[in-house]
């Protein structure tokens, strides 16, 4: 296999917590789906654990990028690191009229823009979590070129980009997923008037065209020579995707699988409505408390 170049990670990111943000979502909010907290909240620590995995078990990762509104960061997060790129939207978003957007659709658009970032970057969501070493054969084939999961029919449907789908591929797309830079920017070039509608909304909606969804389309058909397309049976062998309910019994069982499969890709998706269940809140802090332990050097020292 050729030489993998440096891979810088990227986290999407917001304070749910700030009461200054809850009053701006108030302010731009058009339907009551608007406020959906499952987008914003996090009563589990999960970036502070998803850090804690990517630095266990992708050690090799060069720089680590979180990409929030100003002036977010978590309190816990260590600004000094020599390896963290702390970067506000408002530092790359330069459109009018595009800020603020809590759509991560919109935020997703610009990752390229991350000044400094790698020409390959690793793309997390904080759900996002390595649970056994990220090994570069998982991300490269033995050619070089760059695995693609979440690709089933999607080279040749290209309605399944957008938000709205007839059949969900969850379970294949949220992982994280490793980007040529300068492939996500073309992708943008070449279709600027879905991007330019895409930015006009301030908020998720069904039309929404997804960059992520996009990209695995656009690459398939633009990049052979860069991508290739990889099988859902070979990718739900190492990676998993679990849906959170309001359901504790359940919820402990199946942290408890997990914990013992330990797949090198896993993404805990917040699907619990309006209200956390505060025994299901507990059994997830206790479930990463156990596969993450110890601090990782992007925490400030609680001493």
């Amino acid at each position: 296999m050729p030489a993998a170049p440096p891979i810088d990670a990227v986290y999407t990111w917001v304070d749910g917590a700030r009461p200054d943000y809850l009053e701006l979502l108030r302010q731009h909010q058009v339907t009551p789906r608007d406020l959906n907290p499952e987008r914003f909240r996090d009563p589990y620590e999960f970036l502070r654990h998803s850090l804690r995995s990517l630095e266990q078990h992708a050690p090799w990762v060069r720089h680590v990028y979180l990409f929030t509104c100003r002036p977010h960061a978590p309190a816990w997060l260590r600004r000094d690191h020599p390896r963290l790129r702390l970067v506000h939207h408002d530092e790359v978003v330069t459109e009018p009229g595009v800020l603020p957007t809590f759509n991560s659709n919109v935020i997703e658009s610009f990752l390229h823009r991350l000044p400094g970032l790698s020409d390959h970057f690793l793309y997390f969501n904080d759900d996002y979590f390595l649970g056994a070493p990220l090994t570069r054969d998982r991300l490269y084939a033995s050619d070089g070129r760059i695995r693609l999961p979440g690709t089933v029919a999607g080279e040749s449907f290209r309605r399944r980009v957008y938000e709205r789908q007839i059949v969900s591929l969850g379970l294949l797309e949220h992982g994280p997923l490793l980007i040529l830079r300068d492939l996500w920017a073309a992708m943008q070039r070449d279709h600027p008037a879905e991007f330019a509608e895409l930015r006009r909304h301030r908020f998720r909606q069904a039309d929404d065209v997804r960059p992520d969804r996009f990209y695995r389309w656009y690459a398939l058909r633009q990049a052979r020579d860069q991508v290739v397309a990889e099988p859902a049976w070979r990718y739900l062998r190492y990676a998993s995707f679990h849906k959170l309910k309001r359901d504790p019994a359940r919820e402990r069982a199946a942290l408890d699988r997990l914990a013992t499969r330990r797949p090198v890709f896993f993404c805990l998706n917040d699907d619990q409505g309006p209200t956390v269940h505060p025994e299901v809140a507990t059994a997830v802090r206790h479930f990463l408390a156990r596969l993450y332990p110890q601090p990782g050097s992007f925490e400030v020292d609680p001493a």
